[in-house]
């Protein structure tokens, strides 16, 4: 594996567990358009959406128009997360 696409995955992961670190509440503060953050060479792209009772969030790195890494999870209302398949 490259070096970028590991820096990649590690920003994704990263982002993830910082999300789940801020709850349902302050993930749902996150709902609507995606937020893009520039971490050095690459993209981070956070986006939550409100489904039912849960909130789905997908994490993407990239460079141009090159998606190096992804990632998500499904928040329930009491904070526990599932990654879906």
């Amino acid at each position: 594996m490259d070096e970028l696409r590991r820096r990649a995955l590690d920003l994704v992961e990263a982002e993830l567990e910082r999300l789940r670190g801020l709850g349902p509440a302050g993930v749902r503060a996150l709902a609507g358009p995606a937020t893009d953050a520039e971490r050095g060479e690459l993209v981070v792209s956070t986006r939550v959406e409100d489904e039912d009772e849960r909130l789905m969030v997908l994490v993407e790195a990239w460079r141009g128009r090159r998606t190096l890494a992804t990632g998500g999870f499904a928040m329930a209302p009491d904070g526990s997360t599932t990654t879906p398949h």
